[in-house]
């Protein structure tokens, strides 16, 4: 109880963070531009808390699973949150094969962003019996009546830690030869990260003393398309990968900041940022 606490405590301090836009560097680069408000009024507010708390109720449900239930009884249970084009042809996801089931312990809506009039893209924290923490970024569009629906899966990424790194390159870029050398290094730690089920399966990566969750299977890997080091050590490296989003099978561009050292003529990675 004392260990939920405090996350919940500390996911409340991020969300009074994010609203002076802090948090609004996490989400991905394949995200749309977010359009500036020109004003606030109580219609806008209302609609924001409409859209965070719409997000946080289908979180709940899309990451709830039970090994077994039907792909109709899943469309049935997510039928009221999602548009009926992306629901056709959709099933459950389920994470884990030698688990029985997902439960969703929490929800935490911690960032809303609006992206066109009546779009919104919402950031929601979530804990369950498989995962201490995930964050998924949720699309949300009100129609002409003013009834919220998801309009795409959400992407699921991982939580930045408190004191995480600038994603701001800093320093030279560093030479070819060390480039080339971290190339597999970063290779085998994402594919690792992204299909890892605890932080022991990274432990040959991971610099003394650092924890990092693995993403469980959420994505899969398919390539890495480019990879930047600049400094010396510590490295900051830029890589720019291509996963699979298993919910719809489609690819999807994502860049991970790593923050590396070198120790025994090896290299480790100190941190990591999405």
């Amino acid at each position: 109880m004392k260990g939920q606490r405090a996350i919940q405590v500390v996911l409340w301090m991020m969300l009074s963070i994010s609203t002076l836009g802090a948090i609004g560097s996490l989400t991905s680069s394949n995200h749309p531009k977010l359009v500036e408000s020109t004003g606030v009024n109580e219609a806008t507010i209302l609609q924001d808390e409409e859209a965070s708390g719409f997000a946080a109720a289908f979180a709940r449900s899309w990451l709830t699973w039970t090994a077994g239930e039907t792909p109709d009884a899943w469309q049935a249970r997510m039928q009221p949150f999602v548009t009926s084009a992306l629901l056709s042809g959709s099933g459950p996801v389920n994470v884990g094969s030698d688990h029985k089931n997902q439960q969703v312990d929490a929800v935490f809506p911690v960032r809303v962003a609006r992206t066109a009039p009546n779009t919104f893209l919402v950031d929601v924290y979530a804990e369950t019996n498989l995962h201490p923490l995930l964050m998924l970024s949720v699309p949300i569009s009100f129609d002409s009546m003013g009834h919220p629906a998801v309009v795409n899966w959400p992407m699921i990424e991982p939580v930045p830690s408190a004191g995480s790194p600038n994603t701001t390159p800093q320093g030279q870029a560093a030479s070819d030869s060390v480039t080339a050398s971290l190339q597999p290094v970063v290779t085998s730690f994402l594919k690792t990260y992204l299909t890892g089920k605890s932080p022991d399966d990274l432990v040959n990566f991971v610099a003394p003393g650092v924890t990092i969750q693995p993403l469980h299977g959420l994505v899969e890997w398919q390539n890495l398309n480019s990879i930047q080091a600049f400094g010396s050590s510590p490295l900051t490296v830029v890589a720019t990968v291509t996963v699979v989003d298993p919910a719809n099978d489609t690819t999807l561009p994502q860049t991970y900041v790593l923050t590396m050292i070198q120790s025994g003529g090896k290299w480790f990675v100190s941190s990591l940022n999405p």
